[in-house]
C-alpha cells in the first residue's frame, strides 16, 4: 500500500476555492452548495458515506463551467454536465462525481451497477436545488428575510425536474433558522463533515492535479495544452538534473497547477491578441498570488505550492508578485519558470504558430542574459532540446484530443 501524501478534504476544498474564482458574483458558492447538499441528503436519511460522496460532488459539480461561452444568463447543473464529464471522466477517485453529472444530463447513461441510478438522480437533484438556493441568497439582506421567497421558488420545482422527495427534504431543513445564517456567513462549516480518512497517495495526487489542469486550460482555445506541456517539460528537466523520483512527481503536480490562480483572470484578458494595457497586466500579475493562496494550505503541497506560485519570480529581483531575489527562489520554481516560457513559445496556438527551435533557444538565451532565468537549467534544456520537445509534444497532443472530445456547442 502506497503511503499517504495528502487527503481528499484539502484537495476538494482547494479546488472548490479555485472554482469560486470563476463565479465571483456568488461568494463561497461551492461551499454553500456543499453545505446545503449535505444537509438535504441528511434529511433524506442517506448514509455517512453517501453524504461524503455528495459533498465531493457538490464541490466539483460545475467543473465544466469554464468551457461554456461567457454570456449574461447563468448556467444550471444540467447545462454544465456534458463538458464536466469530459474533464472528470477518467479520474478514479471521482467516479461517483462523474455518475452524478451523468444523472444531471438526460442524454448520459448512468452506471446502474455502481450504486443504482436512483441515488445518483437524487444527488443530481439535490445539488441542483442547492445551487439554485445559493444563487438566490443575497448577502446584503438579512438571511431570514429571504426564506419565504426562496422556499416558494423551490416548492415550484417539485415535479418539474426535481422530485417532491428532494424538495420536501429541503423545506424541512429550511425550517431551522440557524441554517440560513450558517449558509450565508460560514458555509465553510461543511469541512466539519469531512474527516481526513480518504487519504491520497502521490500518484493519485498527480491524477487529481491533471484533472484540475483541464479546468484551468480548457477555458480558452489559446491555452488548451499549456499546463500539460509545462508539466512534461518540468519533469524531464528535473530528471536530467538528478531530482528524486518523488520530487519529479511533485514537479509534475506543480506544472499542472502552476496556473490555477489564472481562473481569476477574465477570459477576455486571456484571449486578447493585442498588447495588454497596464490595467489588464495588473490583473494578470495577481494570479500567481492566487496560486499561492489556493495551494499553501493543502497538506503535502508545501513545496509544490512554492514551486508553482513563484514561477514568475526572476533571479534579478524584477519578477512578480513577491519580488524575490535569487537566493529566495527554489530550484523547483526556477525549473517551472523555464518550462513555462518554453511551453508558451513552442506550442501552437489558434492565433499563431509555435516558434522554431532556433527562435525558442534565442528567446530563452535572452532571458538568461537579462538575469531573469538560470543559465544552467536553460543549458540543460538546450542540450536535450529534441528529447524534451518530443515529450512535451506527446503530452499536449493527448490533452488537445481530450479538449476537443469534451467541447460542447451551446446555442
Amino acid at each position: 500500500m502506497e503511503k499517504k501524501f495528502t487527503n481528499m478534504r484539502d484537495i476538494a476544498n482547494c479546488y472548490a476555492n479555485a472554482m469560486n474564482l470563476l463565479r465571483p458574483e456568488t461568494e463561497n458558492l461551492h461551499q454553500m452548495v456543499a453545505y446545503l447538499s449535505y444537509n438535504i441528503a441528511d434529511e433524506m436519511d442517506y448514509s455517512d458515506e453517501d453524504k461524503k460522496d455528495i459533498l465531493y460532488a457538490s464541490l466539483l459539480y460545475d467543473v465544466g463551467i469554464g468551457m461554456m461561452p461567457e454570456r449574461q444568463e447563468r448556467y444550471y447543473f444540467k447545462d454544465m454536465a456534458a463538458p464536466g464529464i469530459g474533464i472528470i471522466g477518467d479520474v478514479p477517485r471521482l467516479k461517483t462525481v462523474c455518475e452524478v453529472m451523468k444523472a444531471a444530463d438526460p442524454e448520459q447513461e448512468v452506471d446502474d451497477e455502481m450504486f443504482g441510478s436512483d441515488k445518483f438522480q437524487d444527488f443530481a437533484e439535490i445539488i441542483d436545488v442547492a445551487d439554485r438556493v445559493a444563487f438566490m441568497l443575497d448577502p446584503k439582506d438579512a438571511a431570514l428575510n429571504q426564506v419565504e421567497s426562496i422556499c416558494d421558488a423551490i416548492s415550484e420545482l417539485a415535479g418539474n425536474g426535481v422530485s417532491s422527495t428532494v424538495t420536501e427534504a429541503f423545506l424541512r431543513f429550511a425550517e431551522k433558522e440557524y441554517v440560513w445564517m450558517e449558509v450565508l456567513h460560514q458555509p465553510e462549516i461543511f469541512l466539519h463533515y469531512i474527516t481526513d480518512e480518504r487519504n491520497v497517495t502521490l500518484d493519485e495526487a498527480i491524477i487529481l492535479a491533471r484533472f484540475m489542469s483541464r479546468i484551468i486550460d480548457f477555458r480558452s482555445s489559446y491555452t488548451v495544452m499549456h499546463s500539460s506541456g509545462v508539466s512534461a517539460t518540468a519533469v524531464r528537466l528535473a530528471e536530467i538534473m538528478g531530482m528524486s523520483e518523488d520530487e519529479c512527481k511533485m514537479m509534475m503536480i506543480a506544472g499542472y497547477l502552476h496556473d490555477i490562480g489564472k481562473l481569476k483572470v477574465p477570459k477576455s484578458v486571456l484571449e486578447k491578441n493585442d498588447k495588454l494595457t497596464d490595467e489588464e497586466f495588473n490583473i494578470v500579475k495577481e494570479y500567481a498570488y492566487y496560486t499561492n493562496l489556493l495551494l499553501k494550505d493543502v497538506e503535502g503541497f508545501e513545496q509544490i505550492g512554492r514551486w508553482a506560485a513563484l514561477h514568475h519570480e526572476k533571479l534579478n529581483g524584477y519578477g512578480y508578485p513577491f519580488r524575490l531575489s535569487a537566493d529566495d527562489i527554489p530550484m523547483g520554481a526556477r525549473i517551472i519558470a523555464i518550462a513555462d516560457i518554453f511551453s508558451a513559445v513552442a506550442e501552437i496556438r489558434s492565433y499563431r504558430p509555435g516558434m522554431s527551435k532556433e527562435e525558442v533557444i534565442k528567446t530563452l538565451t535572452e532571458y538568461v542574459e537579462s538575469g531573469a532565468m538560470s543559465g544552467y537549467i536553460v543549458e540543460m534544456l538546450i542540450n536535450n532540446y529534441d528529447d524534451i520537445y518530443s515529450i512535451r509534444d506527446s503530452e499536449v497532443r493527448r490533452e488537445g484530443a481530450r479538449y476537443f472530445a469534451s467541447s460542447v456547442d451551446v446555442d
